[in-house]
């Protein structure tokens, strides 16, 4: 049986996770729009209750989206700063062949 590694569970699992909060966001913002002008029947109304549910999930999702751009504007930042510290860090005075004289 072949091993799959880390690396490609963690990025199914992330995968799997963004498609699970599109659904979500797509199907809250549906029964929001179909349900917004239904007959209320009062204080316990459950279509009200499950509007107030739905917003509140559409703005939970909004806000952790914020934090999820701001991590992946600092991941990709580090992700193109990588390539030229590698070429900064790799230039040495031995692999210039630069002769210390004291």
């Amino acid at each position: 049986m072949r091993k799959i590694p880390d690396n490609s569970r963690k990025r199914t699992a992330a995968g799997i996770i963004g498609l699970l909060m599109l659904v979500v966001l797509m199907l809250s913002s549906l029964y929001i729009a179909a349900e917004s002008h239904h007959d209320c029947c009062g204080d316990d109304c459950p279509i009200c209750e499950t509007l107030l549910q739905c917003e509140n999930t559409l703005q939970q999702l909004g806000e952790s989206a914020c934090a999820a751009a701001f991590i992946a504007i600092a991941v990709l930042t580090v992700l193109l700063a990588a390539p030229a510290a590698s070429v900064i860090l790799s230039e040495t005075l031995v692999s210039r062949k630069v002769r210390l004289n004291n």
